[in-house]
């Protein structure tokens, strides 16, 4: 976890609610959950906002991540840290789990209020997003787009891509299907089965769903 998520902000939105996890500690992934990764889009600019861009991947069913062999991969595909943040509506309390099996993860388990209460604090968001996963319980991309709406005092844009380079195979996607690979040991074809890309509903992925649209997961 990268040194800055140690400030005072963070350790006083956790409350010290720390623990050292098992060798066997599994955490699970649903069908209902996204996960992502986010990078900064530099090709378009407008002032006082920052555009971001997310790769994202939906499973078709409920599986389970041992976060000791996880570690275990990433540090034999040499990466050597990597916070993990499980953002679920219905945690009241902030809980953070570590393991360090070769990579350094730190799993933080919050809600969307005290993840926002971090994104607006003065830690450096574009360092530590630099080794971060997250995982959005029971939620869309919308709902991303609204916790991810300012960050560090600036308004915030967020997209999935589209520059003349999208074609290329860039540092995010590289990232993301890194970190499945650790996720799932190695196991290209359980991933492959596991991504819901050819099935996955609109409102999973969709930037908007007309006018008004309701945010259900993190209102």
């Amino acid at each position: 976890m990268p040194d800055n998520l140690h400030s005072s902000a963070i350790n006083t939105e956790i409350n010290n609610n720390e623990k050292v996890i098992k060798d066997n500690y599994d955490f699970s992934i649903d069908k209902t959950d996204t996960i992502f990764i986010l990078t900064r889009n530099n090709s378009t600019y407008i002032k006082d906002y920052v555009f971001l861009a997310a790769k994202m991947v939906v499973l078709e069913e409920l599986n389970y991540v041992n976060l000791n062999n996880m570690s275990m991969i990433l540090n034999g595909l040499g990466i050597k840290k990597l916070a993990i943040f499980s953002i679920d509506n219905e945690l009241n309390s902030v809980n953070v789990i570590k393991k360090n099996n070769g990579c350094a993860i730190t799993l933080m388990e919050l809600n969307p209020k005290q993840l926002v209460n971090i994104l607006t604090s003065d830690v450096n968001f574009l360092e530590y997003n630099k080794y971060s996963l997250y995982i959005l319980r029971n939620g869309t991309y919308l709902d991303i787009k609204v916790l991810f709406s300012s960050i560090n005092g600036c308004n915030v844009c967020l997209g999935r891509g589209g520059s003349q380079k999208s074609h290329i195979l860039s540092p995010l996607d590289l990232r993301l299907a890194t970190y499945m690979l650790a996720m799932f040991s190695l196991d290209y074809n359980l991933i492959k089965n596991q991504n819901v890309f050819d099935t996955i509903e609109k409102d999973r992925y969709l930037t908007y769903k007309g006018d008004p649209y309701v945010f259900v997961s993190t209102k």
